[in-house]
């Protein structure tokens, strides 16, 4: 069982108020990305700040829809990181929470003691605007065939 902050559970609690959404992939994709690379606080822990890691952003959404009953996503490291939604930031914003962009200048305390975390082995496949590597051998296959067949023909 994953330890949960006094900062995460307050997160994970004040969005049950908006449970329906636990089901809508796109705006959990959304949440995800906000989550990431930014600063969340909330006006009753002023003192707290919430920056979670890109796994740690992946399973407090994850957990917030198993509590709704809906499967886990793969959101970590799927692009996007950072960005922040204007439906996510009304949806916080009623709840309380602020955000700023996570300072880049330093190590954050959040982020110490995780171990690296490279992108998913299809990662650049799925995020590069060409078709995927075994649709460019099949075509490449066929134009070698073809040139083939011209020059003996």
């Amino acid at each position: 069982m994953t330890q949960t902050t006094t900062l995460e559970r307050l997160l994970l609690d004040d969005l049950d108020v908006e449970g329906e959404r636990a089901a809508d992939e796109r705006f959990c994709t959304a949440l995800y990305r906000a989550l990431t690379r930014n600063v969340w606080r909330n006006d009753r822990d002023p003192e707290g700040e919430l920056s979670p890691s890109f796994q740690r952003a992946e399973w407090l959404v994850n957990e917030w829809r198993a509590r709704h009953g809906h499967d886990p996503l793969t959101l970590a490291q799927t692009g996007g990181e950072g960005e922040v939604d204007r439906t996510v930031d009304d949806v916080l914003g009623r709840l309380g929470w602020t955000h700023r962009p996570l300072p880049t200048d330093r190590d954050h305390p959040a982020h110490l003691g995780l171990g690296e975390s490279p992108p998913p082995p299809d990662h650049g496949e799925r995020m590069a605007p060409v078709p995927p590597s075994d649709e460019q051998e099949r075509e490449a296959h066929e134009a070698a065939e073809a040139e083939r067949r011209r020059k003996a023909g």
